[in-house]
């Protein structure tokens, strides 16, 4: 039985990004208001039997429980991907309408590569009921990438690594099918991968949420004095390749999960 007033938490990842994720969960729970409930639902992709028992080890410490969650793979034969750090279950989030119980209206989709500093239940609280989603535009965005993708000039472009979706509306137009749709038409166009299309079909249906929820490696270079509630760790500089200006909040949540 869902609890009407439950937080639904979904993320997507695979064996090479598992233990981040851990470390993004392990950030969420520490602070999380203390009777806040919340969900946690893993879009499965093809994780290990040994990472699924350090993800639930992380979650369990809170007293709660991880759904993991089975996608159609085959949706997405084809589409672009980048080796270094966009794998196919960028796509993944496009089909959480389908994948979610009905019951379920709203969820916080969230990627792998961030840390959450504050109590996601002010996010939560976002009132969408009139779109599509809620999401923190992207710090930058060329003329030349709007039009390539046919968004129309004055929209605006959203990163979509934390995204308050509205399932209801999603459902009812039928927006994944159109989203992987966009996908299989214009492939060519598409630059970054699911976070293009999304926009395309969404560019009118959404709202702007504050930088702090979404703050990006490109904010922190052109927004300084932001303070972030959630710090996401975009481009191929991570915390642990390359190394990030950020990284000690990375390690701040690592040091305390199931992975060393």
């Amino acid at each position: 039985m869902t609890n009407l007033n439950s937080i639904h938490i979904v993320t997507a990842t695979n064996d090479k990004y598992a233990k981040h994720l851990g470390v993004m969960l392990n950030s969420l729970l520490e602070n999380k208001a203390e009777k806040a409930d919340i969900q946690i639902h893993i879009i499965d992709g093809k994780i290990s039997s040994s990472n699924k028992s350090n993800l639930r080890r992380v979650v369990n410490k809170f007293k709660l429980k991880v759904n993991f969650l089975t996608v159609d793979y085959s949706l997405f034969n084809g589409f672009k991907v980048k080796k270094n750090h966009l794998s196919k279950e960028t796509y993944y989030r496009i089909v959480i309408p389908d994948l979610m119980d009905k019951s379920i209206k709203k969820v916080l989709y969230l990627d792998c590569d961030l840390i959450v500093k504050e109590d996601i239940s002010k996010l939560w609280n976002t009132k969408i009921d009139h779109y599509h989603l809620a999401a923190v535009e992207k710090a930058t965005l060329k003329d030349s990438e709007r039009k390539a993708l046919e968004i129309p000039k004055g929209s605006s472009y959203f990163n979509a690594g934390v995204l308050l979706m509205n399932l209801e509306k999603w459902r009812d137009q039928k927006i994944s099918s159109k989203v992987l749709q966009y996908i299989n038409d214009n492939s060519k166009k598409i630059k970054y991968c699911s976070q293009d299309p999304l926009n395309a079909i969404l560019h009118n249906k959404w709202i702007k949420l504050d930088p702090k929820w979404n703050y990006t490696t490109r904010h922190f270079k052109i927004m300084p004095n932001i303070k972030p509630a959630i710090i996401h760790f975009t481009g191929q500089d991570k915390p642990w390749n390359k190394g990030h200006p950020l990284q000690h909040e990375y390690y701040k949540y690592l040091h305390t999960t199931s992975w060393k």
